[in-house]
């Protein structure tokens, strides 16, 4: 009994070895295919400094940005601004990524805080914040030739001076302005991919009190204090649409008055139809306005 025991336990024991050894075998498998994945991604981040930018000490870094206006989802006329969701797309070259191959790879957005990225701001933004959801809204793809694509998905609110001197027969123009924080033209200088065609989204928007008549991409100097930054322009037209305001505030508005004239041709004795008129009138402006 007891030699069955051993015997048991012994081929337990050996099946269980046998285990390991195949469980090992996979784990290396999986650890070599991830690394095949990502070809020399842990060696390109070996050693690789985050805090400075590509070419360091040398010519700037030539960074094209690519926009898609997803929305334009408010006008504000009392606030002078407006509010959008923009796709912001920025391509730029960096040596220490270069890789043999000529594949792109995506990368775990968590990732880019391993990596370089620009400091790019929207000019005159009161307010904008990046997508959570499910996952932070960023991507990083990387090419073999060591340039890198940097999208984000953003929702700002930019403020847009207006003149308001010919309302509702009036045509406003806006700016979304980019420019670096930190970086001056000795060290980034931006952009547009392909000019005009830089911009996408604008043409199919369809706003309720507004048309886009137009719309041009444009790069200009910033100077401050701190130094000479590129800063890139997307201008755009924004016409009323007067048929809307004719409907809403024009036609009702005449209607009330009309409506006020028609007591004078009613009898004097009448004083019910008189008084209703009046109310109704009355109401209907309170209701309108």
């Amino acid at each position: 009994m007891r030699h069955g025991v051993h015997l048991a336990f012994l081929c337990l024991s050996l099946f269980a070895g046998r285990m390991c050894i195949q469980g090992n075998q996979f784990s290396n498998e999986v650890s070599r295919s991830d690394k095949l994945s990502l070809p020399g991604f842990e060696n390109l981040t070996a050693g690789y400094n985050k805090f400075l930018r590509p070419n360091f000490g040398g010519d700037p870094v030539q960074i094209a940005l690519t926009l898609d206006i997803a929305s334009i989802s408010s006008i504000s006329e009392s606030d002078m601004d407006y509010t959008a969701t923009i796709y912001l797309r920025q391509r730029w070259t960096d040596p220490r990524l270069v890789f043999e191959g000529n594949k792109s790879f995506t990368l775990d957005a968590r990732l880019v805080e391993f990596l370089w990225v620009p400091d790019t701001y929207i000019v005159e933004s009161k307010t904008s914040f990046l997508h959570k959801v499910t996952v932070g809204n960023r991507l990083i793809r990387l090419f073999s030739n060591g340039t890198v694509l940097y999208a984000l998905r953003i929702t700002t609110t930019v403020a847009c001076n207006m003149d308001l001197s010919k309302y509702p027969m009036d045509t406003q123009t806006c700016k979304l302005q980019l420019e670096s924080w930190g970086y001056d033209g000795n060290d980034v200088e931006f952009s547009w991919l392909r000019g005009n065609d830089s911009v996408r989204g604008l043409e199919n928007l369809r706003l309720a009190q507004y048309t886009i008549q137009q719309y041009f991409t444009s790069v200009t100097r910033s100077q401050q204090e701190t130094g000479n930054y590129t800063r890139l322009v997307l201008q755009f037209e924004l016409q009323r649409n007067v048929l809307y305001f004719i409907l809403e505030t024009y036609v009702p508005s005449t209607f009330l008055v009309v409506l006020s004239w028609v007591s004078f041709w009613i009898s004097l004795d009448s004083v019910p139809a008189r008084t209703c008129i009046g109310e109704g009138e009355g109401s209907g402006r309170g209701q309108h306005y």
